[in-house]
């Protein structure tokens, strides 16, 4: 028996337990993203161009439309100088990278979305008069106005920050834009003296909720690393 020859008839009839993996379809081929990834330097600068950009277009409509009388008192000073503080912590919390290089998490990314209008809302309320009725006609001429200033630093954000976020890119694409529409807000309440509370909240708030939807379609489309 142990010097018996092997036998190898009826071999090839035995089914080949791999051969599923010979009928799959060959895997893709990886390429090279078709546009390159800007350097540091290059986003450090772009963003920098932006900025100037932006706070240049910003200073020439407030120069064409003029300013408020009572710009200097406290209940105009107060939410300005609220929303220029709104607006540069989202921007940080959505660009700037943490101590250790790392992007901070996207619940710190929406808190910074969710306190933007927040923060407008009740620091808008200090100088409003609640009791003075809304105008009709007052709100869409200040809120395209709002719009008009904040849609400029919007599309140089998209531009600038393409391919940018590691993670998360809608959410900081819609935190960036809410820091734009900020920009729109400040803009048209440096400008218009109108006081009404209502007014104030929708008039001047709504480029806020526009470049927030803005902003993170443009993440999602085009931001992501």
């Amino acid at each position: 028996m142990a010097n018996e020859p092997m036998s190898l008839e009826g071999m090839e009839d035995i089914p080949d337990p791999a051969a599923f993996l010979a009928a799959r379809p060959p895997p893709l081929e990886a390429k090279a993203p078709a546009e390159r990834s800007a350097t540091r330097p290059q986003r450090e600068r772009g963003r920098a161009l932006a900025v100037a950009a932006s706070l240049t277009w910003t200073a020439g409509s407030l120069a064409l439309w003029g300013l408020r009388p009572d710009l200097r008192t406290p209940a105009v000073v107060i939410p300005l100088a609220a929303w220029t503080l709104l607006a540069a912590g989202a921007l940080r919390i959505a660009l700037r990278p943490r101590t250790r290089g790392l992007p901070w998490a996207p619940w710190a990314v929406q808190a910074a979305l969710i306190a933007v209008p927040t923060g407008f809302a009740l620091s808008a309320l200090v100088g409003a008069d609640l009791r003075e009725p809304l105008l009709e006609g007052s709100t869409l001429p200040c809120a395209l106005a709002g719009a008009q200033i904040a849609l400029v630093p919007l599309a140089l954000a998209a531009l600038t920050l393409r391919r940018s976020f590691l993670s998360a890119p809608a959410w900081r694409g819609a935190a960036v834009g809410a820091a734009c529409g900020l920009i729109g807000a400040f803009g048209i309440h440096a400008h218009c003296a109108y006081a009404a509370g209502a007014h104030v909240l929708v008039a001047h708030g709504l480029p806020i909720l526009l470049c927030a939807l803005l902003g993170a379609a443009a993440g999602a489309l085009g931001g992501r690393v």
